[in-house]
């Protein structure tokens, strides 16, 4: 009996197990290609089956159209592109992330139960990797015998230093399960510990944006949806305590997270060189980046272009051109769109949020779909300035929680 339930559960859930493994996998620069890969497949497999998907499933129909204002411009862009072949290496496989949606919205959204274990999946995969990343801190090596190096957190993710931006992009599902389990666990309210441990240690300030706008986004979401408010508010008070603790111990014992948040500082000051420290010398590579898009204004130097046109349109005395080492990307999300791609995909991307916003706001459950709306909005917020928007893992991680978004949207219809 036992032998036919498993089977059962696997040929049912198998597509939730490959979403999974996808998100597991971006604990390495590329190993979430395979499982997005083979969903890819398998949507492109449907959608050649049955072309009339793309017209017939209102949906997708949206989904489609917000994925073409990101994409086109970038088709566009090739004309003016500065390295034609990095560009093209961009601009065709992005067409994956479209046939991703359609194995989201053909299989994950066939019922709730599929949702819900993608959400608990995540959950549990936050805590193993914050729990993990916590014994590197305090022992130095992790489970794994990954060292803890230069006094970057890096957990099993090393040797990249990502496992702070990746935890926090995907903690609304992290409050998502607390909330809806916390009447019967209370004690679920300890996984918050050492996931704001471990990206405040980081010293990771996008991190800490993104975390903070995640946060924020679920606490108001919380108290206008949440029936007993009175009940919401103590646990929320509970955790802050929780949390509180967790700061001010971190911060009062670790003098490079101390350093950090002083140097953060400077961002409010009106001088160069402190506002410069506080954005990780970024301020040259802005001002490289608003001279790109000044130059191309209309259609960009083409995705993943900056960093072979850099040279030429930085300052002389540049402290990346004299090192020989250009940036590969702007740092700031909406530099990045305007230089590659110009107005042309400035214009895609703030039709792509109005038909995003538009989709959700018109749902009748909206209730049930904000908390998957909200890490999207984070993921596309216009000052993120970690990874680059056009390349692979961002992208991948875009449009692996817009497919998850639409896919509780189609559940709901």
């Amino acid at each position: 009996m036992q032998s036919i339930n498993y089977k059962s559960f696997i040929i049912n859930y198998w597509p939730c197990f490959l979403v999974v493994l996808a998100f597991f996998g971006f604990i390495s620069k590329a190993l979430y290609n395979y499982p997005m890969g083979v969903m890819s497949l398998i949507g492109l497999y449907i959608t050649l089956s049955n072309p009339k998907i793309l017209i017939n499933d209102n949906t997708l129909k949206i989904f489609l159209v917000i994925f073409l204002c990101i994409w086109l411009p970038q088709v566009i862009s090739l004309i003016n592109a500065v390295n034609i072949e990095h560009s093209l290496k961009t601009v065709i496989p992005y067409l994956r992330f479209l046939f991703v949606g359609i194995f989201f919205l053909v299989f994950i959204s066939k019922d709730k139960e599929k949702i819900d274990f993608i959400v608990k999946s995540v959950f549990f995969l936050i805590i193993f990797w914050t729990v993990d990343a916590s014994i590197q801190f305090f022992y130095k090596k992790d489970i794994f015998g990954f060292p803890w190096e230069a006094g970057h957190i890096t957990g099993i993710f090393y040797p990249r230093n990502t496992i702070s931006h990746i935890c926090a992009i995907l903690s609304s599902f992290l409050f998502l399960y607390i909330y809806n389990n916390i009447n019967y666990k209370k004690t679920m309210l300890l996984s918050l510990v050492p996931l704001f441990f471990i990206i405040l240690i980081s010293g990771r300030r996008a991190a800490w944006v993104m975390l903070a706008l995640t946060s924020f986004s679920f606490l108001i979401y919380g108290f206008i949806f949440c029936e007993n408010k009175r009940f919401f508010l103590k646990i929320v008070s509970t955790a802050i305590v929780f949390i509180s603790i967790v700061f001010g111990t971190v911060i009062s014992s670790h003098q490079p997270l101390k350093t950090r948040i002083i140097a953060t500082q400077g961002l409010f000051s009106n001088n160069y060189e402190s506002f410069n420290v506080a954005t990780a010398y970024r301020l040259p590579i802005w001002e490289t980046a608003y001279v790109i898009f000044k130059k191309n204004a209309v259609f960009g130097i083409g995705p993943r272009g900056f960093r072979h046109a850099y040279e030429n349109y930085a300052k002389p005395d540049d402290i990346f051109v004299k090192s020989n080492v250009p940036p590969t990307q702007p740092h700031l999300l909406l530099l990045e769109i305007m230089c590659e791609t110009g107005l042309v995909g400035l214009m895609g991307y703030f039709f792509a949020l109005f038909f995003l916003f538009k989709f959700v706001f018109q749902q009748k459950t909206k209730k049930h779909l904000l908390p998957y709306f909200i890490p999207v909005v984070v993921a596309l917020f216009p000052l993120n300035a970690h990874m680059a928007f056009y390349g692979s893992i961002w992208a991948s991680m875009i449009w692996l929680l817009t497919s998850l978004c639409f896919a509780k949207a189609k559940n709901m219809v």
